[in-house]
């Protein structure tokens, strides 16, 4: 009877909690899961520069094609000019000879896309610089001195390559050792004209004696030569 008395007693002491209106204690919740995070997405490619609303876009600029019906860039340049020239020849009175022309004056240098002129003007004139020509010549029958106005020019071009010149000049001779036409120690003056193209020249003038007795009284000049 003890026994079932005792039984009786435990029964009774744990049932009274829930007699009294307590509840037996939670369970721990459950973990939550967690919800895998999104794959991350590739970087937008650059957008091209835009201008804002309202502005207007600028094409880029492109430099039109040449207009060939329009006249070509002209390039020219001006400058006083001293410009000396050699040659060699042969003529009358002075045999054969060694000359050197010194043109001072006015210089351009003109450039049109693939021609090209470079020329001396030797004139006494304001335009062309109050130039002038200065002439000597030595030779086996004489000597040569010459002041006068010239112009020449050197062409680079497609239908011509070369050098082209003119001079006017009063020439003042004087003959020695085997002249040409007329005897040795006279002096001649008179007017010449020279010309040459690509290097090759060409003299004729007049002359009458001066000084000295003897030989021809009146000369024709003349000579051929090469320009250096």
């Amino acid at each position: 009877m003890r026994a079932a008395g005792a039984l009786a007693v435990v029964l009774f002491a744990l049932s009274a909690p829930c007699r009294a209106g307590q509840e037996p204690p939670p369970k721990d919740p459950a973990p939550a899961e967690v919800a895998p995070a999104p794959p991350a997405e590739p970087p937008a490619a650059p957008q091209p520069d835009t201008p804002p609303a309202g502005v207007p876009s600028i094409p880029p600029v492109v430099n039109p094609a040449p207009d060939p019906s329009l006249p070509a860039r002209t390039d020219v340049t001006i400058d006083r000019k001293d410009q000396v020239v050699a040659g060699i020849g042969f003529g009358g009175p002075t045999g054969a000879v060694l000359r050197l022309d010194l043109l001072h004056g006015l210089g351009a240098d003109v450039r049109e896309e693939k021609e090209r002129v470079k020329a001396v003007c030797a004139v006494p004139l304001p335009h062309c610089g109050h130039g002038f020509l200065l002439g000597a010549e030595a030779g086996s029958g004489g000597g040569k001195l010459s002041l006068g106005v010239g112009a020449n020019a050197h062409v680079d071009s497609e239908d011509f390559r070369g050098s082209v010149g003119v001079a006017l000049q009063l020439s003042l001779v004087r003959t020695w050792g085997s002249p040409i036409g007329t005897d040795e120690r006279l002096t001649y003056l008179g007017p010449e004209l020279d010309l040459y193209v690509l290097r090759f020249g060409l003299t004729l003038g007049t002359l009458w004696r001066v000084s000295g007795t003897g030989g021809a009284s009146f000369l024709v000049s003349w000579g051929f030569g090469i320009r250096l």
